[in-house]
């Protein structure tokens, strides 16, 4: 450390001499300050002043427009839900729902994986339309119960899925698999599309 600190000394000691060093009765401060001031006050830089100060005004005024055009986008984006809620055409919904209902009261675990399976999907699809998020799990993180009721069963039903996905020995039984489809569509009701 006092190494550096020594050479850091040194540097400042010759710019020091350098700069107050005379050479015919000149000095080199006198040179470089007046120098400097004949580059500030040239006509190019008054020229490159004239064009920059418009610029950034028009940028300022541009940024400006494009945080006004968010803004107005973000409103449009959170009234939206009830018009994707309304464009979605219900009977196909309600019949898909339905599907599923039949997979669910078969005797069968397979059916009732994939009933849940495919319940996930169909929440996930609609969820995609109303908040942000990559993947579903990202989308259930950025939803509080403000924004929906059933956030908290939702993440239960979506947990059994992913136990599903993920782990090939997990054994579903019949009242598990029930209670995740009523969550599911719990949130689907909530949401307008059942």
């Amino acid at each position: 450390m006092s190494i550096i600190r020594f050479i850091f000394v040194q540097l400042i000691i010759i710019v020091y001499q350098f700069t107050s060093f005379h050479i015919w009765g000149l000095d080199l401060q006198e040179i470089a300050q007046n120098a400097g001031d004949a580059v500030i006050n040239s006509p190019i830089i008054h020229l490159i002043e004239f064009i920059l100060v418009p610029f950034t005004v028009a940028v300022f005024f541009g940024l400006l427009h494009i945080s006004r055009k968010h803004v107005e986008l973000r409103k449009q984006l959170v009234a939206q839900p009830e018009t994707v809620a309304e464009s979605q055409p219900s009977t196909v919904l309600a019949s898909h729902w339905q599907e599923i209902m039949k997979h669910i009261d078969s005797i069968r675990e397979g059916e009732w994986k994939f009933a849940i399976i495919e319940a996930d999907k169909l929440v996930d699809d609609t969820l995609k339309n109303l908040f942000a998020g990559e993947t579903m799990g990202e989308r259930l993180m950025n939803i509080d119960k403000t924004q929906l009721l059933t956030i908290d069963g939702l993440w239960e039903a979506h947990k059994i899925r992913n136990r599903l996905a993920h782990d090939t020995n997990y054994f579903l039984r019949h009242p598990e698999a029930v209670r995740a489809i009523r969550l599911y569509e719990q949130t689907l009701k909530e949401l307008g599309v059942l």
